[in-house]
Parts: structure tokens; C-alpha cells; sequence
């Protein structure tokens, strides 16, 4: 069991937890943020290990990937509103190394370019989201996000021809 990556979870929960209280009109509930952030993490997984990326460090980018949306209830510009959160929850939990550190927040900063090549950390954050939005029903407009989906719908083994994307 990898109990340093559920440590951390827990206190994604306790974030959102805490932030549910809040008055303020919000995009998306914090219950979705929650089922969102947990399968992104564990799509993220399964990327990384197809990638040959670091397993840990992809679930935490993805689990972390939203939390600019998080503290501003909005989803226009959420990715670098979650800069310096995404910096002291890392640093406060002592999570990796500063290098590390710094790819994780580069993934989080980016994963909204979904137009755009990146790291393959960056890459891979913004492929988990896409494929955990469409997996919980989200239909795809953009025709980039269409694009990012099909592929890694592909790279999965996963036939998408039959299926709304």
C-alpha cells in the first residue's frame, strides 16, 4: 500500500472538507472535486505506468491538478490560481525533493493547455483529465480536446469508434 499517496489524499480531503463550508458560488461541488481529484490520480497511474513515469509522482500532479478551482470556486483560469497552494502543500507536507516539487507545480500551472505539448508529467496530467471528465460524462467540443481524447483512448487499447466523444 502506498501510504505516503493516501497520507497526502487525506489531506486533499480535509482541504475540501474545509472549503465546503464556504459561502461562495462555486463551478463544480466540492463532492465532484473530491471523485475527481481521487480518479484522475488513479488514471494518472495507469498513464504512468505506460509511460514509464514515476507512478506517485504522476497521482499526486493529477490529484492536485484542480486546486486552483478549489480555493477560487471558478473554473475560468483555475490552473495558475493553484500555483502557490499546490507550492505549500507540497512543501508543508514534505513531499519530494524541490526538483520534483517544481514538475509537479509545472504540471498543475499547465494542464489547462491542453492545446499545447508539455513534459510528459504535464502531458500526462492533462491526459488524465480528459479521460476522467469524458469516463464521468463530459462530451468533448474542442475539437484539441477531442483530438487528446481519441489518442489516449488509443494509447489505452480502449475502442473508441463506438462511443460520443
Amino acid at each position: 500500500m502506498k501510504w505516503n499517496f493516501i497520507n497526502n489524499l487525506q489531506r486533499i480531503y480535509d482541504l475540501l472538507d474545509n472549503l465546503k463550508g464556504q459561502t461562495m458560488e462555486r463551478d463544480y461541488p466540492i463532492t465532484w472535486e473530491k471523485v475527481h481529484a481521487t480518479s484522475c490520480a488513479q488514471i494518472g497511474r495507469l498513464l504512468a505506468e505506460q509511460r514509464s513515469i514515476d507512478k506517485e509522482q504522476a497521482a499526486l500532479a493529477c490529484a492536485l491538478h484542480d486546486m486552483g478551482r478549489w480555493v477560487s470556486g471558478k473554473q475560468l483560469d483555475h490552473a495558475p490560481k493553484g500555483e502557490e497552494l499546490v507550492r505549500y502543500f507540497l512543501t508543508e507536507g514534505k513531499v519530494y525533493d524541490e526538483k520534483i516539487r517544481e514538475q509537479i507545480v509545472n504540471a498543475v500551472i499547465n494542464h489547462s493547455k491542453k492545446d499545447q505539448v508539455g513534459t510528459p508529467l504535464e502531458e500526462l496530467v492533462k491526459d488524465a483529465d480528459i479521460i476522467d471528465c469524458h469516463f464521468h460524462g463530459d462530451e468533448m467540443t474542442k475539437p484539441f480536446h477531442v483530438a487528446r481524447l481519441k489518442n489516449t483512448l488509443k494509447e489505452l487499447g480502449i475502442d473508441s469508434s463506438n462511443e460520443k466523444v
